[in-house]
């Protein structure tokens, strides 16, 4: 029945218009051409949509196999390799770009973490704090208290953390330690971290001796520019995947 008004409508406008038989036989194999070029490019448009996401995918550093074999309904499908715990965690697969870890699917637990570094003086650096006085746990210089400065200094510094290195998660420390003593003619600096978070505080730790030992060298060049850091190293962590014990 359909048909059949169907025909019918296209006579009476072919009467109205009075279309040639030639017109009407182009605008026919027009109709049935167009309706195969639509289907053709709906097949290349998602044959278009397949690479890009399999070439974005493989410009993401990782390495893609693709799956085309007979019975597969000609479907590519990529094969995502599995993480290597051996690997570098920053890195892609490839090592070819550097990424942040996701910690979504780690637990939360009680970590902490230690770190020490020395700060080795030249001879003119012991005899200044001799004259400006002070004792093993704080010496002063023309700046103030000197150790004292550097250890808000070191916590400062275990706080802001990721700010300093890209990859760093921001974590909210429950608590910051800095401790500094002059054995010798070495300040030895102690900078103990704790989080109750899904990832470590060993970098939060190492940052926070750092920037304890880089004051004081800002605080004594004055006098010396011999002055050393050295010997910056992670002492013990706990909490995470694996502990580390001096």
């Amino acid at each position: 029945m359909f048909k059949e008004q169907l025909q019918e409508l296209q006579e009476e406008r072919e009467a109205l218009y009075a279309f040639s038989k030639e017109e009407i036989h182009h605008w026919s194999t027009s109709v049935s051409m167009k309706s195969n070029n639509d289907d053709e490019t709906a097949t290349l448009q998602e044959t278009i949509e397949k690479l890009q996401r399999e070439a974005a995918y493989t410009n993401s550093g990782n390495d893609v196999s693709i799956n085309n074999e007979k019975g597969s309904d000609n479907v590519s499908s990529l094969v995502i390799p599995e993480e290597d715990d051996s690997a570098f965690t920053h890195l892609t697969t490839s090592g070819s770009k550097a990424t942040m870890v996701d910690v979504g699917d780690k637990a939360v637990t009680r970590r902490t973490a230690k770190a020490r570094t020395k700060v080795w003086f030249p001879p003119e650096v012991i005899s200044a704090f001799a004259s400006y006085g002070g004792t093993s746990s704080e010496v002063i210089g023309p700046k103030g208290p000197i150790f004292e400065t550097a250890r808000l200094a070191g916590i400062m510094g275990a706080k802001r953390t990721s700010d300093l290195i890209p990859l760093c998660h921001p974590l909210p420390l429950d608590r910051v330690n800095v401790e500094i003593s002059l054995e010798n003619n070495c300040a030895v600096i102690e900078c103990e971290c704790r989080v109750t978070h899904k990832t470590g505080v060993e970098m939060e730790a190492l940052a926070g001796a750092s920037i304890a030992a880089l004051t004081i060298y800002d605080m004594v060049k004055a006098v010396s520019h011999n002055v050393r850091i050295e010997e910056t190293r992670l002492v013990s962590k706990s909490g995470g995947k694996r502990d580390v014990e001096e």
